[in-house]
């Protein structure tokens, strides 16, 4: 009887649900391949037009590819882009990147127009436990973002702070010169 029993829950604990972010058509990027240690940062990344059918996807993957995917944050950040309809997507999709994201890393948030209003509002609701998860910095837009968002600028800007971040942890005090 007791094997039973054993038996059973360990087929009911097989049965948890899982998140949609566990698989990797809800991502427009998922880069946990690249290794962890290959490079410092994460960044999170919403564009301004949300999933709203399957008609969107291609927009929004030549959106991602332009502004954060490609070689533009290669040696700097792996980059996490959740395909998100609306703000409960967009928790789930976080809390999917912080149980799986491999050790504390600096985390970045980058949003555009409507998705940055969103990430906003995560971040401000969710400051300090993400602070305590490495959570460094958001650059938003506001408005239309139609325009060009992820320069070369900012990404040498988050470049810039992950370099103060390893000298600190390395060297105690901050960079000579800030």
């Amino acid at each position: 009887m007791r094997r039973i029993a054993l038996a059973i829950a360990a087929l009911l604990a097989g049965c948890v649900s899982k998140s949609p972010y566990d698989y990797m058509e809800n991502w427009i990027l998922r880069e946990e391949v690249i290794r962890p240690f290959a490079v410092p940062a994460d960044v999170i990344y919403v564009q301004d037009r949300l999933y709203d059918g399957i008609d969107a996807l291609q927009l929004m993957t030549a959106h991602a590819m332009s502004e954060v995917g490609g070689k533009r944050f290669k040696g700097v950040a792996r980059v996490f882009s959740p395909l998100i309809s609306d703000a409960d997507d967009l928790e789930k999709a976080i809390e999917w990147y912080l149980d799986h994201r491999g050790g504390k890393r600096p985390i970045f948030f980058i949003g555009e127009g409507f998705g940055g209003t969103l990430l906003r509002a995560y971040e401000t609701h969710h400051f300090e436990s993400l602070k305590n998860d490495g959570f460094v910095a958001g650059y938003y837009t506001g408005g239309d973002a139609s325009g060009k968002f992820v320069t070369d600028k900012l990404v040498t800007e988050i470049r810039n702070t992950i370099f103060r971040i390893r000298y600190r942890s390395q060297w105690g005090r901050e960079m000579p010169g800030k």
